[in-house]
């Protein structure tokens, strides 16, 4: 009981310490404070609520596992209007509050350089996630960029108009802020480098309250220009890109237009929605202007595609690369802040923004790097990130992957022969540098039918369309799949092509494919309880440098919308509508995803990749993946992971609490058992999310499915406890109450059996061996094991039937065949016990037991008579000893009234009248002691009387004489010699009183 209560308190106290900390920790705790500054008004608030919401998104996200060190983080938002003045003021007020460890902002170049001079003074680290002029971290060691800088764009547009536009005509319209005063300049000089004629040049006041007049007349002059004018830069903001682009698509000028990432932003695609003409005519204004972007979705790897989904599954609508690079610079600052290992308070805010910014400026190649949504984040020595430009067009309002990108040539002894790569046009030469020039192959997948699907050896039988859409010399069929069972087998069927054309330079073949696939063949992309399936192959011979796979969202109809709805058409949706994979195969889709990936190979000794660094080659891989599983219901969709740990730790303490709540009442004990099993699941499925969600970021695939396991193995012995503790709370324990203790080996048989039961279900369910066989090489087993302790099988088995029988019980006194009596204290398996009375333990054998004849002292209760015979001599009445002893017998002790004590007179022998005095006891184990009692007033009251009890004696005679040898027994006179008569024995014995 002392247990009992010692640990119930323990419990208690337990839980009220973690809701104690738990309520601090969300209250009053010490938390990091982390500041964001942008537009949260005005023109680019778009931007600013994309921005916030991804920061959002990833910092609840952390807080959900326990925030930072137990410390969580807070996001302090300040609205800078994108203006200078007022980026300042906000950057003054972050300084004044000191309570932000660092900044994640700004989001124009001039307010970030603004801001940036209070952050100096202040020593306040921030990161920029979209502000490129190079002023911003300049001689500010307390800035980074975690995008690339408006140099690198700037150079990258003039190459791509000379080098892919084939152009040498621009003209360029700029603003006088610093963003696009900078992309500008830094366009003009890498133009004239590459002898390109700059031949207009327009520049405004971003206030300007006259702009939309100064808008007009800078496009009138441009109509006026016609074809002279060449390709037109806009670089501008967002909002006024949106003015410009209409006037001039109004105006039916039909000149290329190219952009840095301001036009790629959502601000900028959503500012035609009011538009009649867009409305009609969807990409009325935005179709074919190519935009520098630091990020394309269709290009974008899985973190990417999983950010987009979580996104808008948070927030209803789409992200665009400005939410994509916030995500990820909230990625980098807190694991900067991660590693710093900071103390959290107001003493030591000014050490730990030491710490962060010394921890970012650590991050300085790519094995420091953080891997995020938009690839790889560390910074060069002027705290800029190396993240590459590319180059996306915009097609029915959406921003795709242009056909042909550049990259830079990092390492020019890499490539085999340099000058055939230039001659070939596959490597540019620009200025002191070479560049890649990388094919883009849109690519679409059309799934027709997913079937015999084999989960035990992963394998499944897929029938797809596989189409490709390129441009130049490039042969689609030389591919090779990664998760294909017989890779010659799906290589013929590429020698037969269902279409083929060519429009505008635009090549378009389609395959039909169909063969056997593994499946899971993605790693670290496993999902509890599902699987993979699809396609991943790349190319055979062309490296990510000349080619790079990417998503056809338009040719696959990903962004068509539904003519009632006029909301999105999930890919499920689809697949499900097409009846791709059949609901008689017990799978249904859960998740679909299309994203290419940059894999690395060895080279295993090419000669072409001799010089490549470590001997990696890197290929670009496309990946059509399909997550699947049962089509059964399953509760841990009913439990969000943003409640799974509180609910985890609070169905835990009530679990536990359950086992101390006692009560007689069987409805009240039902009850209780029937909340153990709620609080038991409960608990099994937030501990199962939660373990899941960490396993899937610590440990690798084959790993995760090794442990997962676990909690596979728990759902089978949970509830088979539960049921021993429901037998034991309502079968044995009432019986026990009833009939007296229960043996040890029934309920321990019963236990057995459940478990036994359990184990089976295991086996057969989550290891997924079949039952015949099981069944088969159990029985082999058991033959074995039979044979060699078949004594002890007799033991068991009779040990059942002595329960079931039940001849005795434990606690009842018992004489088992010629054993010694005693009191049965346990029947277990193999053996009866009993404690005999001079206190040894006799242990029986259950087959012996069972075969012997058993008197049992306690049945069919503990009521016995005891018989024992009084001789007094034959003259005394018997009617006046029968009087004597039945007192006798009422004045003794632990002898029972009723029924009453007799006193019979059996009759007289040779040498006493006999007397039985007859009583009657409960507790076999006194036996002794009661006829000590019953003697000793029996004597007492004989001698009141007296009455001697009768003695036999005899008298023995004893003849002398010596025998001589040879000579003859000397014999009394009057004997002979022989057995004696009769009359020499009653001679012989006297019988006295």
């Amino acid at each position: 009981m002392k247990t009992k209560i010692f640990l119930l308190s323990a419990i208690i106290l337990s839980a009220v310490l973690w809701f104690a900390y738990h309520e601090y920790f969300r209250e009053y705790g010490k938390a990091i404070h982390i500041a964001f500054a942008g537009p949260m008004s005005g023109e680019g608030a778009t931007a600013g609520r994309l921005m916030t919401q991804a920061i959002e998104l990833y910092f609840d996200r952390i807080n959900e596992r326990g925030g930072i060190n137990g410390k969580k983080l807070i996001l302090k938002i300040f609205d800078d209007q994108n203006k200078a003045e007022i980026a300042q003021q906000q950057a003054l007020e972050i300084a004044n509050k000191n309570s932000a460890v660092a900044v994640i902002g700004h989001w124009y170049s001039s307010a970030s350089i603004s801001a940036g001079k209070i952050y100096k003074k202040y020593q306040i680290p921030a990161i920029t996630p979209g502000s490129v002029n190079i002023q911003v971290t300049e001689g500010n060691e307390w800035y980074f960029r975690n995008i690339y800088n408006a140099k690198d764009s700037g150079q990258f547009l003039a190459n791509y108009v000379k080098y892919v536009f084939k152009q040498d005509k621009v003209s360029i319209i700029r603003e006088k802020a610093a963003y696009g005063s900078y992309l500008a300049q830094v366009f003009e000089e890498q133009a004239l480098k590459l002898d390109m004629s700059i031949k207009n040049q327009w520049r405004y006041k971003n206030n300007n309250n006259r702009l939309g007049d100064k808008f007009k007349q800078i496009v009138e002059e441009l109509k006026s220009r016609k074809k002279d004018a060449g390709v037109i830069l806009l670089a501008v903001q967002a909002t006024e890109g949106v003015q410009l682009v209409k006037l001039i698509k109004n105006a039916g000028i039909q000149n290329p237009i190219i952009g840095a990432s301001s036009l790629s932003e959502n601000t900028f695609r959503q500012g035609f929605d009011d538009s009649p003409r867009e409305r009609d005519n969807p990409g009325f204004y935005t179709n074919d202007i190519h935009v520098a972007t630091p990020l394309i979705f269709d290009t974008a790897n899985e973190k990417a595609q999983r950010f987009k989904e979580l996104y808008e599954a948070q927030y209803d609508e789409a992200p665009d690369w400005s939410a994509a690079y916030a995500y990820d610079t909230a990625m980098v600052l807190v694991e900067a802040i991660r590693k710093a290992e900071i103390q959290g308070t107001q003493e030591t805010l000014k050490a730990d923004r030491q710490k962060v910014r010394e921890t970012l400026a650590s991050f300085t190649d790519i094995y420091d790097a953080v891997e995020g949504t938009t690839g790889f984040n560390y910074f060069n020595k002027e705290r800029d990130a190396q993240k590459p430009v590319s180059i996306a067009v915009y097609k029915h309002k959406q921003s795709v992957s242009a056909l042909t990108q550049l990259q830079v040539v990092r390492h020019t002894n890499e490539i085999a022969d340099l000058q055939q790569a230039v001659n070939q046009e596959r490597v540019l030469p620009i200025d002191d540098k070479y560049m890649y020039k990388t094919n883009v192959v849109y690519v679409g997948l059309k799934f027709i039918e997913i079937s015999e699907i084999d989960i035990k050896n992963l394998q499944f039988t897929l029938d797809f369309k596989l189409w490709f859409r390129f441009q130049g010399d490039f042969n689609p069929a030389d591919i090779y799949f990664v998760n294909v069972v017989d890779q010659k087998e799906v290589r013929k069927q590429f020698k037969k092509t269902v279409e083929k054309k060519t429009k505008d330079k635009i090549t378009y073949r389609v395959y039909r494919i169909k063969g056997r696939f593994h499946a899971d063949f993605l790693p670290n992309y496993f999902a509890y309880k599902q699987h993979l399936v699809g396609v991943s192959f790349r190319h055979r011979v062309l490296t990510h440098n000349n080619l790079i796979y990417v998503t056809d969202v338009l040719g696959m109809g990903l962004l068509m919308k539904e003519e009632k709805s006029k909301e999105k058409i999930s890919l499920e949706k689809k697949l499900a509508k097409d009846r791709v994979l059949s609901p008689a195969s017990g799978w249904t889709i859960n998740r679909v995803r299309f994203f290419p990936k940059v894999v690395k190979e060895s080279s295993a000794g090419d000669p072409d990749y001799l010089n490549v660094p470590e001997g990696i080659v890197k290929y670009s891989r496309f990946n059509a993946a399909i997550q699947i599983k049962k089509d059964q219901f399953t509760l841990q969709g009913l439990i969000s992971y943003k409640y799974a740990y509180n609910l985890m730790v609070v169905s835990g303490i009530l679990f536990l609490l359950t086992f101390f709540v006692s009560s007689k009442q069987t409805l009240f004990k039902f009850v209780i058992w029937l909340f153990q099993i709620i609080f038991a699941s409960l608990l099994l499925l937030s501990g199962e999310i939660l373990f899941a969600d960490w396993l899937s970021e610590n440990t690798t695939t084959s790993q995760m499915k090794s442990i997962i396991k676990i909690f596979d193995i728990l759902w089978w012995l949970i509830p088979a406890f539960l049921i021993n503790v429901a037998s034991e709370r309502f079968i044995w324990t009432p019986l026990g109450e009833r009939l007296g203790a229960m043996p040890n080996i029934i309920r321990h048989f019963f236990a057995l059996l459940v478990y036994f039961l359990a184990l089976i279900g295991i086996i057969v369910f989550v290891y997924e061996q079949r039952f015949t066989s099981l069944l088969a090489a159990s029985g082999m087993i058991a033959m074995i094991i039979g044979l060699a302790i078949q004594i002890n099988i007799s033991n068991v088995f009779s040990g059942i039937v002595i329960n079931m029988e039940r001849p005795f019980r434990i606690g009842d006194w018992v004489k088992i065949g010629q054993f010694d009596e005693g009191e049965i204290i346990d029947i277990n398996w193999r053996a009866t016990r009993i404690k005999a009375r001079n206190g040894c333990i006799v242990s029986i054998p259950n087959s012996i037991a069972s075969e012997s004849a058993i008197t049992n002292f306690y049945y069919p209760d503990e009521v016995y008579w005891l018989w024992p015979t009084v001789y007094v001599h034959p003259r005394h009445p018997p009617a006046r000893v029968k009087k004597i002893l039945l007192d006798a017998l009422l004045s003794s002790e632990k002898i029972l009234k009723d029924p009453e004590p007799v006193v019979i007179f059996t009759g007289i022998n040779e040498w006493a009248a006999t007397y039985w005095i007859a009583f009657c006891a409960d507790d076999y184990g006194d036996k002794y002691l009661i006829l000590e009692k019953v003697w000793t007033r029996v004597w007492f009251h004989l001698s009141r009387a007296d009455i001697a009890p009768a003695v036999m004696r005899q008298e023995v005679h004893v003849f002398k004489g010596d025998k001589g040898i040879g000579e003859e027994e000397i014999v009394p006179q009057g004997e002979r010699l022989g057995p004696p008569s009769f009359e020499h024995k009653a001679l012989a014995s006297k019988h006295t009183l």
